[in-house]
């Protein structure tokens, strides 16, 4: 599992670090609106001895419903599998919850490791961090709430460019950064 999650990060970190439309598009289906993905690669540099390009890529999106308390899972293109999921101690932040954050124009900031192909559980949160042991795959298959609840999705760099990620986010939100 922590294998397919490198992967994942790995390619996530291809991205242009920048919150703007896409050059590239991605159809989900002809009844779904266009998901934006920036298109472009980020070259690794150090920083404080640190890879920036272990730093996490955000994301910021808005879905078709509030799914702000369901379980995010990470599917194949097609929609027929789930390529990587949580360990129900992964949505746990101290004594909080990895909830994402709500931003200005319904925007929300992931907190838990999402992407374009990101579909919603009927498990919440709450629920779902109780559990002993993640569920079968059938399982979690059968709790699929949604497989396609993106409207917008737009990768923002990364975690380690911004000192204070809400206040910046927001102001790109309000001087209209985000727009076509």
């Amino acid at each position: 599992m922590k294998k397919r999650i490198n992967i994942v990060i790995a390619t996530l970190l291809i991205l242009l670090a920048g919150c703007r439309s896409a050059k590239k598009e991605t159809m989900v289906t002809s009844d779904m609106q266009k998901i934006e993905m920036n298109s472009g690669v980020i070259t690794p540099q150090l920083t404080g001895g640190n890879p920036a390009s272990t730093s996490p890529v955000v994301y910021i999106y808005k879905t078709k419903a509030d799914y702000s308390h369901q379980v995010p899972v990470m599917m194949n293109e097609a929609r027929t599998r789930i390529l990587s999921y949580p360990a129900p101690g992964d949505l746990k932040m101290g004594d909080g919850l990895r909830l994402p954050t709500l931003l200005n124009k319904g925007y929300l900031l992931d907190n838990k490791g999402i992407g374009p192909n990101v579909a919603f559980l009927t498990y919440t949160y709450e629920e779902y961090s109780q559990l002993p042991t993640a569920p079968s795959m059938t399982d979690l298959m059968s709790h699929i709430l949604d497989k396609y609840p993106l409207l917008e999705i737009r990768a923002c760099g990364r975690r380690a460019d911004y000192k204070d990620i809400v206040i910046e986010l927001n102001e790109k939100i309000a001087e209209g950064f985000l727009q076509k």
